[in-house]
């Protein structure tokens, strides 16, 4: 859909439209290039990241230098391969490569997310979730503010304002985790780790416990939507204690072509 005809859904005040769009154009992505800035709260700090990346969507296939905050490292995942495992060049001492797991405390060391959530993949299932069950009140939590100039790009400015946050019961079940939980839910892992303060681990849950988890993944979210592509190239989220995280999208490359190469050690550009 052409980016003009989209804006003009507004003077219609069709909201459901704005969101089915966006939606669209995130689950249609199969190649991504980008480098990310953010910021998220960890331990009541808010942590600043600073990497490159390479996505392939399916089969699952990830790419990442980093330079904040540290500098030089590399990751390396490609699904099916080293039994699930990333390879890592830490760029710091014991300077050799390491196969660790994207789960692990090494590799989510300060970060909300695992390599597994880079993308728009991700933000496009809490997007949908939260959308399907309170698509009643799409009228009363979504709200445009018009176009704003970000990082020289033209963009919408949307905001989803969810007025009915809460936390609630939630009793764990057989097998679950914490990370298992959050995916069920489409809500932050991280953030049921910070609320809960008996929880010191992701899989520090027994099945019959009672823990609190939120009701939609945060309380509201802003998006500069890029008039030309519709996708959320910045986001800036808050919970009900404040500011939670901040992602800035830049020099985002749709669906480039992505060799095979490239998604192995010896590519010629990195240094493992």
């Amino acid at each position: 859909r052409m980016s003009e005809e989209w804006s003009s859904y507004w003077k219609k005040e069709d909201k459901n439209q704005m969101i089915q769009d966006m939606l669209h154009n995130m689950k249609s992505i199969k190649t991504l290039k980008f480098r990310l800035k953010k910021q998220e709260r960890i331990d009541g700090k808010m942590i600043r990241g600073d990497q490159i990346a390479k996505v392939q969507v399916s089969p699952f296939k990830v790419y990442v230098k980093v330079f904040e905050p540290d500098k030089g490292a590399e990751v390396l995942y490609v699904s099916g391969q080293r039994d699930g495992d990333a390879l890592v060049n830490p760029n710091k001492f014991p300077y050799v490569n390491l196969n660790l797991s994207p789960y692990g405390g090494i590799l989510r060391k300060n970060q909300h997310h695992t390599i597994h959530e880079l993308g728009f993949n991700y933000m496009h299932g809490i997007v949908k979730d939260a959308y399907n069950r309170f698509k009643d009140k799409v009228d009363e939590f979504v709200i445009y503010e018009g176009m704003v100039e970000w990082n020289g790009q033209q963009c919408h400015k949307v905001i989803i304002d969810n007025k009915d946050f809460a936390w609630e019961n939630y009793t764990v079940k057989n097998g679950e985790d914490v990370l298992d939980i959050a995916k069920e839910n489409f809500v932050s892992e991280y953030m049921i780790m910070e609320y809960n303060k008996s929880i010191d681990d992701y899989d520090d849950v027994d099945a019959g416990q009672t823990i609190k988890i939120p009701n939609t993944y945060c309380r509201k979210i802003v998006f500069y939507l890029d008039k030309e592509t519709l996708l959320p190239i910045y986001q800036k989220l808050w919970d009900d204690k404040g500011l939670f995280a901040e992602y800035e999208y830049h020099n985002l490359e749709l669906n480039p072509s992505i060799s095979s190469a490239e998604f192995t050690s010896d590519y010629e550009d990195y240094d493992y």
